[in-house]
């Protein structure tokens, strides 16, 4: 299974995510960025196991990314994990919330977004998130 269309996705979405908030378009900011999250780890776990497993879980794609390697996040960056899993079904139904989502939510999505794929390229093997590098993220 190929990995670089995923990862070429992820950066994508994250583009997205950040035009999203710049533009006050707060939920999809929010989906965007746990898109950007999913595909990016999935990617890499295509590249260095050869699978991905299906789920939509954040957490649990990070605890198959350190069973693979070894490399444990930190609270931080499990904490934003969980923060972004909140935005798969929040942002992505009209009808999962009961508010609109205001702009501090978006933010902190996009934040999350960073600190999780910081820790994605800094996994051995995965090389870097920089745009164009074929290698990684």
């Amino acid at each position: 299974m190929a990995w670089t269309p995923w990862v070429r996705k992820a950066r994508r979405l994250r583009r997205y995510a950040l035009e999203d908030l710049s533009l006050g378009r707060y939920e999809e900011a929010a989906f965007n960025a746990h898109q950007a999250v999913e595909l990016a780890i999935k990617g890499m776990l295509i590249k260095l196991g050869g699978a991905k497993p299906m789920t939509h879980s954040i957490r649990e794609l990070l605890s198959a990314l350190s069973a693979l390697t070894g490399a444990e996040p930190g609270h931080n960056v499990v904490r934003c994990a969980a923060e972004l899993e909140r935005h798969y079904v929040g942002a992505r139904y009209p009808d999962a919330r009961l508010a609109e989502y205001e702009a501090w939510e978006a933010e902190e999505a996009v934040k999350c977004m960073e600190v999780v794929l910081r820790y994605v390229e800094s996994v051995p093997g995965v090389g870097g998130i920089g745009e164009g590098e074929e290698d990684g993220l």
